[in-house]
């Protein structure tokens, strides 16, 4: 097993507009507090070779993701590669609803063509500077209390999904960390662009563990949100570096194992679009319209195994409701651990168990119903999770 990894700043120039995605519209940016980066994992056996890149950024539209892949498979043409999103709500708009307006994109055409150029550099980088791995801890721990779930308090997903790939010494080449809750300590009023608690983790990791740090959200819909009182950078740093400690901590009592099986199963789904807003966004032009004749978005999920490892990837933010199903799915069926990669080669909102949907009469108003009206539709909740269930079976 070899393994390579590279990362790269991707934070946008103030010298123009940078308008914050995640929160109102017209939210400029005024200083940056800390870097946004591009990070790649390439891990690879003797039979295939998978690439998880992670980008600190609101989310990557699909039709942007495979222009990505298309120029990495110019050099590395049987690669598979995952790109995932990490929704931070500090960072610049790259999907085009937070621009000054309703009616304007924040989308910098400039910035998402530098963007493009870093993120196929640093995949490439990590491909091309692979060394050997003797082996991997894989653990997952609960850490209560940072979290809630502001949509079904009820309902909540506080688990720690880890692994760490190690030298023939023993020591750590990349540590990877898997959370489900959004970036978003800091709040609607922050002008700073940030990483928000993902940073502080992946700092204090490295600081400890002399090794990088690839983070990954996982199903954080419905709404998994940082439980804090002030949305102050301290409440973010104690937050980053508590999950970065406890996780350590866990990965230090984790038995070391081979890595034994590496694949990647991918499914590509059809999704009927419904959504007024999305549909209104498209005719704005702050959209771009990728539907079929049908009105049918073509989207993917995926299915990575790293050893005992298992990690289902979906297009979107996944309520935990659905995330939890997947993960005791994915145990029974002979994972070690088992976690989410959410907004995985794609963004497409909320995904929402189906039972539990209901559009809201003014979706500008949504009330208690806000995730809905930040869904493509009601199919989505369900198609996701028949695809899933078959990459399981197959």
């Amino acid at each position: 097993m070899n393994i390579g990894y590279a990362q790269n700043i991707i934070t946008p120039s103030l010298e123009r507009p940078v308008y914050l995605a995640g929160f109102g519209q017209n939210r400029r940016a005024e200083t940056v507090h800390d870097d946004l980066y591009a990070r790649a994992l390439a891990i690879g056996d003797s039979s295939r070779t998978i690439v998880l890149c992670a980008l600190d950024l609101i989310g990557f539209f699909r039709r942007d993701v495979y222009e990505v892949i298309q120029r990495v498979h110019k050099k590395w043409p049987e690669v598979d590669i995952l790109i995932a999103s990490l929704h931070p709500h500090h960072g610049p708009d790259t999907m085009g609803l937070w621009g000054p307006d309703s009616r304007t994109s924040g989308v910098d055409p400039l910035y998402m063509s530098e963007l493009k150029d870093k993120i196929v550099a640093v995949i490439l980088s990590a491909l091309e500077n692979m060394q050997p791995a003797a082996g991997i801890k894989v653990t997952s721990i609960s850490v209560p209390g940072l979290t809630k779930n502001a949509r079904n308090p009820e309902i909540l997903d506080n688990e720690l999904t880890l692994f760490q790939f190690l030298n023939a010494d023993n020591r750590p080449l990349v540590t990877g960390f898997n959370f489900p809750c959004h970036p978003e300590v800091l709040w609607e009023h922050n002008p700073h662009i940030t990483a928000d608690y993902v940073g502080y983790l992946r700092c204090e990791v490295e600081q400890q563990s002399g090794a990088p740090c690839i983070f990954f959200v996982g199903a954080l819909g419905g709404m998994m949100t940082p439980n804090v009182k002030d949305h102050s950078f301290e409440e973010a740093e104690f937050m980053g570096k508590t999950l970065a400690q406890k996780g350590l901590a866990a990965l230090q009592d984790a038995n070391r194992e081979p890595v034994v099986t590496l694949s990647i199963q991918k499914k590509e789904i059809s999704v009927k679009l419904t959504n007024l807003l999305f549909k209104l966004a498209i005719r704005r032009g702050l959209f771009p319209d990728i539907r079929d004749p049908k009105g049918r978005i073509q989207t993917e999920v995926s299915l990575v195994k790293i050893g005992s490892l298992w990690l289902a990837a979906v297009p979107g933010e996944l309520l935990p409701k659905l995330g939890l199903a997947i993960k005791a799915n994915l145990l029974a069926a002979g994972a070690g651990r088992a976690g989410i990669i959410g907004l995985a080669n794609d963004e497409l909102g909320y995904i929402l168990p189906k039972e539990d949907f209901r559009y809201p009469l003014n979706p500008l108003k949504p009330g208690k119903h806000y995730e809905e009206s930040m869904s493509i539709g009601k199919e989505i909740g369900t198609t996701i999770m028949q695809s899933i269930h078959e990459l399981i079976g197959s």
